[in-house]
């Protein structure tokens, strides 16, 4: 079941609604049901074989009277499933096990950062992670552009809601949003039924971080760019105890390293040709988003 959520993440993005400053239902108040609320879907399943919840609400809130719950479960046909949410919906066919997912919500220009409130209780060394990309509509190629986007992750046990900021970097400084989606997981990698994490608050900053921020972006390179069986990480500022980890464009991460200080790493063969994020994660904050292409002839 594992390969098959991995798979699930070959993703189908759709541009829905009207341009927006704001998350839909980032308060996490209006819910339809126990599992359900506008602009938001998770990996729940109601039939008449078996059903699963990952994503329900919650009454302890941050604020108000419900937030988010996202929670690794063990069900007894499928196994232990990662808990999942994200804007948009989900199509679940339980006789193929396949998903598709439509992620997309409208958003206006360079938002800088998402803010929230979280609390995450892991199990086995979990770690809860929140994804956000961003992207346009290109007329040329009819489809979206990756322009951008955000990671925020943790294996620390929070037990009360704190605070949290996921800076959004830009590959350019000119490029206005005009879609984004952002995923929320309680397990990365291996997944341990009991490790739950609970959302509430979020909300879109507009301000000055991004590209050229100097604290949020430091002097950090990457290369060979394009890439084929290497990238090297090298750094004008102390790097420890940090985290490299690389996805698609869609967020789907790709493989991880711990590393320290400037270093040279690998790349997996299953890396096929086409555009990938690094992000450098250090104390469950990330330091720096940065593109990159791999080429292999």
């Amino acid at each position: 079941m594992k390969t098959t959520l991995i798979t699930l993440m070959a993703l189908v993005i759709a541009i829905s609604g009207l341009p927006q400053n704001s998350i839909p239902n980032g308060d996490f108040e209006n819910w339809n049901s126990e599992y359900s609320i506008d602009s938001w879907d998770g990996l729940n399943y109601d039939g008449s074989i078996f059903n699963f919840h990952t994503f329900s609400r919650t009454d302890d809130a941050h604020s108000g009277n419900y937030a988010a719950q996202i929670e690794t479960i063990s069900q007894s046909m499928l196994g232990t499933l990662p808990g999942i949410a994200f804007t948009g919906s989900i199509d679940f066919d339980a006789a193929t096990y396949e998903y598709s997912f439509s992620l997309g919500i409208a958003v206006e220009g360079r938002p800088s950062a998402i803010k929230g409130f979280y609390k995450y209780l892991p199990v086995s060394g979990d770690s809860m992670a929140i994804v956000v990309g961003l992207f346009k509509w290109d007329e040329a190629s009819q489809d979206l552009d990756s322009i951008g986007g955000g990671l925020f992750y943790t294996g620390n046990t929070v037990t009360e809601y704190s605070g949290f900021t996921l800076p959004l970097e830009y590959f350019n400084q000119t490029d206005q949003a005009d879609t984004m989606y952002i995923m929320m997981f309680s397990s990365l990698d291996a997944y341990h039924a009991g490790s739950v994490l609970k959302i509430d608050d979020l909300q879109l900053e507009y301000g000055t971080f991004g590209i050229n921020d100097p604290v949020r972006s430091p002097g950090i390179l990457l290369f060979p760019n394009p890439a084929t069986d290497f990238i090297e990480i090298n750094s004008n500022i102390p790097i420890g105890n940090a985290s490299l980890i690389v996805t698609d464009v869609l967020g789907q991460e790709i493989f991880r390293r711990k590393f320290n200080g400037n270093c040279q790493i690998s790349l997996p063969r299953k890396m096929s040709n086409g555009i990938y994020i690094a992000s450098i994660v250090a104390d469950g904050l990330m330091v720096k988003a940065m593109k990159f292409y791999v080429e292999r002839f």
